[in-house]
């Protein structure tokens, strides 16, 4: 399932223990996104929007994993690829910053989905 988030696609879920973006691979903006609630109506959240380095990201060890959640939700990524021959790493940074922004806004809700 796609994600649209200000007006960027983002690819997933992921599952969050197992992701990984290395150096060598695209760099993205990710999003952790949690399902919450009940399968016949969930919610999903935003629990963080940030940016892969230049050096990637391992998801399975990655400081939101440890967040605490309700034993419900159920947390994946979500990837925009930024390739470097079009987005620098200020750019990524600055996308990610203005995702978050938007999710902060909304209480970390998603809307319409």
């Amino acid at each position: 399932m796609a994600l649209k988030l200000s007006g960027y696609l983002f690819t997933g879920p992921f599952p969050l223990g197992s992701t990984e973006v290395r150096s060598n691979h695209t760099p993205v903006v990710y999003a952790i996104i949690a399902k919450e609630g009940e399968p016949w109506a969930p919610t999903f959240r935003a629990l963080e929007v940030g940016f892969s380095e230049d050096s990637g990201i391992d998801f399975s060890v990655h400081a939101a994993r440890s967040r605490s959640l309700p034993s419900s939700a159920m947390p994946n990524v979500y990837l925009f690829y930024a390739p470097r021959s079009k987005y620098s790493k200020a750019d990524r940074q600055q996308i990610a910053a203005e995702i978050w922004k938007e999710c902060d806004r909304l209480k970390g809700v998603i809307p319409g989905l």
